[in-house]
């Protein structure tokens, strides 16, 4: 898993996240989100799910753990792109409306 996070002209900042998230890398997601949350102090904080290729339980609990957080500082995390893979995991689970995910898969992913 590899995270950048990007300060956008609108004064969002968007972390964009690439790779598998698991058990084993879930918490440092976490971390990073509430990091640029609380750093940068963001109205926004946009979560580019887009080349994500696999997440787990745990890694849904630590973007749901991070939005509460960042929430408490003032900063809204919604899910900004998401991989069809993704969106499915996350309706599955429950939180897609709650994250604020897109109805639909980006029409410009690119599967990988």
């Amino acid at each position: 898993m590899s995270v950048t996070v990007n300060v956008m002209m609108d004064g969002s900042t968007v972390v964009s996240v690439r790779g598998e998230i698991d058990h084993g890398t879930a918490t440092t997601l976490r971390q990073d989100l509430v990091a640029a949350a609380t750093q940068r102090r963001p109205s926004v904080l946009r979560v580019d799910l887009g080349l994500v290729t696999f997440l787990d339980s745990a890694a849904v609990g630590a973007i749901v753990g991070a939005q509460r957080e960042a929430g408490a500082e003032g900063v809204r995390l919604v899910i900004h792109r998401a991989s069809p893979f993704v969106l499915r995991q996350l309706r599955i689970a429950g939180v897609d409306q709650l994250l604020g995910a897109p109805a639909e898969p980006d029409p410009d992913h690119i599967p990988f």
